[in-house]
């Protein structure tokens, strides 16, 4: 792919007869909060008033809904500017495309030229998904001048690094209700990505009414489900924006909803723990399950008008089969000897089906460990080994190793993670061995799948198998509220990932951008920072300040450390876990932690400028504390964080001395510097422990299941000091 005119990821800043280059990193903190990078962006000096609204001009690009997506862009533009009155139709927006399209194609011809001069602005799109894609950058280009809004001036040549850029929402374990799902949506126009896949079948509930086979949806315990004519019209949506929806009907494991409903076409068996309830799959012996899957595929797959279909396959017990006797005879029949060949006959009998529906077939990674069609797209989740393995047996393959959201790591640990990197994401077999050493529990759920070996690079014919990346959310622990802020700001991240050029690695430079694109979400329509101030509302109502000022110093634990009802599982109990917490309502990644960061890091260079801002944050997280114990008193649900609370006073207390020590106005004793570094390490500590899959689990869960995000700051502001 080329890189366009100046080189990608470079941190280069030139002054040429008052234009500013910039390669796919900018180097200034007041050029553009562009995310997504283009590959190529040129900043002329000043800005494009926008007194008058913009006026567009279309041509070339067939009959694809652009006007609708020109208002969209318009009443994003009010919303950024808060300007609503008194816009004419002035400005010239000229848009063309080069190949013409009835629909828009997202995942194709999404390139574009952008062209923001004096005179108006300009758009060359390969097709009209490139004008949507053009549309987003330009609403980051969005700014206010002494109250006037403007478009800053910039040349881009642009075009995405991989086809296949999406978003897995879980929408079985917890129902998600259209609204919801329509503001992701509309987020996912405005970062760039393209690919809406909705888990819609698990053994929680079955999400989408079939006319076929009723007893689906009225099994669900909590009732809720999508009509087929929601379904359409969400579809419908979702394409008007440039964005693909792709269905998943898991099987044949994660099919207890299908078996509750439809007893005859399972099987009950031992969990594969050494406790737990049954494990319910559907039976592959049964020719009635192969009716059940051709009529429901018949009528699921044209409510989707995208090409994809996706059949799961993941997570299969051993043990689902094994002293299944109808099973038996069907091995013995088909010279079956193993239940991966057993899994491979009932997942080529589902492809046919999806095939016959005209869908292109998806599974997860485990589909492949018995033969089945090339064709057949894999998407890998365990390790990044599974891309190499899919691609090595001839398969297109969809990267969601190292992207798991319901991990709750921050968005530096995503981002870190290349799609066509064959070992980046999984376990090392160091950290395998020593799991195994720790602990035998967690020894049995560790498979060879979620190991990383070293690969090789990939070679250009296998890079060229490579669809794209999807980050999954999965939501055993995500509720309707929660999914805002669970899914951003992180996945505006991935979407830079996803489609920028591989070497855009800054990460600093990455979180300066991305706090201001969330604030430009969050006032386009997401509900992250209302629904967070709901949920603190519900904790202390009537003094909801105290709790929103921890929120923003805290995290919870990761890697689903916070998930109680596994370690209860594995004790062979069940348990209901409320998700009405201090941790549920926490921001998986404190961009006030990250903010407050990066100014002491300035602060340390010898930038006195931050020293104010500084100041005032750390006053109110030490004063927080009072309040906090306060709203507190006689409230169980905030008891549990009083040690917190406690410990960020006392951080914010070494952060203030450390402060004046710095201008030479007092002084830390050798016992102050001993006791903070000791706190220091302690907070550090634990929020390293939480980073690990697995081990996450054997350590020692911190007061309210939150960990303290403000450490790295605070230790700069230490470290800044002569303690001796």
């Amino acid at each position: 792919m080329k890189r366009g005119i100046i080189s990608t990821g470079h941190h280069l800043m030139r002054l040429v007869t008052g234009v500013v280059l910039l390669g796919a990193v900018p180097a200034a903190a007041d050029t553009p909060p562009l995310m997504p990078l283009p590959r190529s962006v040129t900043m002329a000096g000043g800005g494009l008033p926008l007194t008058e609204r913009l006026d567009p001009h279309v041509s070339g690009c067939g009959a694809a809904p652009i006007a609708a997506a020109e208002s969209r862009l318009q009443a994003d533009i009010e919303r950024l500017t808060g300007v609503i009155d008194g816009f004419g139709a002035g400005v010239p927006l000229t848009i063309t495309c080069r190949h013409a399209a009835a629909a828009i194609k997202p995942m194709a011809d999404e390139g574009y030229r952008l062209n923001v001069g004096a005179g108006g602005v300009q758009i060359d799109a390969d097709g009209p998904a490139g004008v949507l894609r053009a549309f987003a950058t330009l609403r980051q280009l969005v700014t206010l001048k002494s109250g006037v809004p403007e478009l800053r001036r910039t040349i881009i040549d642009d075009a995405p690094r991989f086809a296949w850029r999406g978003i897995m929402l879980d929408v079985a374990r917890h129902f998600v209700a259209i609204p919801t799902i329509e503001r992701q949506i509309d987020a996912m126009e405005r970062t760039k990505l393209n690919v809406l896949h909705l888990h819609l079948g698990d053994d929680q509930a079955f999400r989408v009414e079939s006319r076929r086979y009723p007893r689906l949806t009225a099994a669900n315990a909590d009732g809720k489900f999508y009509t087929q004519a929601q379904v359409r019209a969400l579809v419908a949506y979702a394409a008007a924006r440039g964005v693909l929806m792709v269905p998943e009907f898991d099987m044949p494991g994660h099919t207890a909803a299908i078996v509750r409903a439809y007893p005859k076409l399972g099987i009950a068996a031992k969990s594969g723990l050494a406790a737990g309830p049954p494990t319910l799959t559907l039976d592959p012996a049964a020719p009635a399950t192969y009716r059940f899957v051709r009529d429901l595929v018949a009528e699921m797959a044209p409510l989707f008008s995208g090409s994809y279909f996706h059949v799961g396959g993941d997570e299969v017990s051993d043990t689902a089969w094994a002293d299944d006797p109808g099973v038996k005879t069907l091995m013995a029949r088909e010279h079956l000897t193993t239940k991966a060949e057993v899994q491979g006959y009932f997942e080529r009998r589902v492809i046919a089906a999806v095939k016959a529906a005209g869908k292109t077939p998806i599974g997860w990674q485990e589909i492949i460990a018995a033969p089945v069609p090339r064709d057949v797209v894999v998407q890998a989740w365990q390790s990044s080994n599974a891309t190499a393995q899919a691609i090595a047996a001839g398969h297109p393959a969809i990267v969601s190793a190292g992207y798991y959201l319901d991990l709750l790591m921050p968005a530096a640990f995503h981002y870190a993670i290349d799609p066509l990197d064959p070992s980046a994401a999984g376990f090392t077999p160091a950290e395998a061995t020593r799991i195994r050493k720790i602990n035998p529990l967690l020894a049995k759920v560790l498979t060879d799948a979620l190991i990383a070996k070293p690969l090789p690079p990939l070679t250009s014919d296998q890079r060229r198998l490579v669809l794209g990346a999807e980050a999954p959310l999965w939501s055993e622990l995500v509720t309707d509220e929660m999914v805002d802020q669970r899914l951003w700001p992180r996945a505006a991240a991935l979407a830079e990932r996803f489609w920028s050029p591989a070497n855009v690695r800054d990460v600093a430079d990455m979180y300066r951008r991305l706090a201001i694109v969330q604030d430009q979400l969050t006032i386009e329509g997401l509900d992250d920072r209302a629904n967070r101030t709901r949920m603190a509302l519900r904790l202390s109502p009537g003094d909801a300040a105290p709790v929103l000022t921890l929120l923003d110093a805290v995290s919870p634990i990761r890697n689903m450390a916070h998930d109680h009802r596994i370690l209860a599982t594995l004790a062979g109990k069940t348990i209901v876990q409320p998700l009405n917490a201090l941790a549920d309502a926490a921001p998986v990644d404190s961009l006030a932690a990250r903010a407050f960061k990066a100014k002491a890091r300035r602060f340390a260079a010898g930038d006195r400028s931050v020293e104010p801002a500084l100041h005032a944050q750390l006053t109110l997280w030490r004063d927080n504390d009072a309040r906090f114990v306060a709203a507190a008193h006689g409230n169980s649900m905030l008891q549990s964080a009083l040690p917190v609370s406690a410990e960020l006073r006392a951080l914010a207390e070494i952060g203030l001395k450390a402060l004046t020590t710095s201008n030479d106005r007092a002084s830390f004793s050798l016992h102050d510097a001993a006791t903070s570094r000791l706190l220091l390490n302690k907070v550090l500590a634990t929020e390293a422990s939480t980073d690990k899959p697995l081990l996450s689990f054997i350590a020692p869960r911190p007061p309210a299941d939150v960990v303290i995000t403000i450490g790295p700051g605070i230790q700069t502001l230490f470290d800044a000091v002569d303690t001796r």
